[in-house]
């Protein structure tokens, strides 16, 4: 199988490449469901953001630059 273009950039690129993309998508949902979970618009964006960082570890430990 060819590397995806993710594989394809070294190892640091990916590592900035997938927090981005995580980031954002936490931060911008945790904004758009503050009113559903009845806090504050900032406390909204800080729960996506720390919710935004699980994919990112979860990524990040199944990479083996990470575990040797």
């Amino acid at each position: 199988m060819s590397p995806g273009w993710l594989d394809s950039k070294p190892f640091e690129v990916q590592i900035i490449i997938v927090a981005t993309v995580c980031d954002l998508t936490g931060a911008s949902l945790g904004y758009a469901l503050h009113p559903q979970l009845g806090v504050e618009p900032l406390i909204g964006l800080i729960y996506g953001l720390v919710a935004g960082t699980f994919p990112l570890a979860i990524w990040l430990f199944q990479q083996p630059e990470v575990r040797s």
